[in-house]
């Protein structure tokens, strides 16, 4: 079995809204908004997810670039993404007493991002909580719902 970042979007004739609902019937009840930041088109958004998952988001896709949409994506959704971040720190270290502010404080520039936002500058911290959150939820569908992508896909071969 293939996960979805090995498929070849192209080939396919893929229903975008029914490949989305099944999504957010499943858990991920942001991923509308953030096929929305990475585009319309549902192949050019599968590519986009492509590349976030082989290089990271931080390379820069869709409107998950400049502060402006980060910090406006972490501002609209923060109680899921912190909610999300709690549970990653968690699962990291295999507790449930471990806290997002130890996880992020043991990597350097993490902290750094931290005390900014003690002394009123959190643009940083907002942005690497939306680039932390969209590049874990975007991992977790590129490497487990490729039979959701397939269900709600044809190939365009078959149209023809």
């Amino acid at each position: 079995m293939r996960c979805i970042y090995e498929l070849e979007y192209r080939e396919l004739n893929i229903d975008k809204e029914g490949f989305i609902k099944e999504l957010e019937d499943r858990g991920y009840c942001r991923v509308r908004e953030i096929f929305s930041y990475l585009g319309e088109d549902i192949e050019e958004i599968l590519y986009q997810c492509h590349d976030i998952y082989q290089h990271g988001i931080q390379a820069g896709f869709g409107s998950f670039i400049y502060y402006s949409d980060t910090v406006k994506f972490y501002k609209d959704n923060e109680e899921e993404i912190l909610e999300h971040l709690k549970e990653l720190a968690n699962s990291m270290y295999g507790d449930e007493e471990t806290s997002l502010v130890t996880l992020l404080y043991e990597n350097e520039i993490h902290r750094i991002f931290l005390e900014e936002m003690l002394f009123g500058s959190p643009e940083r911290l907002y942005n690497l909580f939306t680039w932390i959150y969209v590049q874990d939820i975007i991992n977790s569908i590129m490497e487990e719902y490729e039979d959701i992508l397939l269900e709600h896909s044809t190939l365009k071969s078959e149209n023809n």
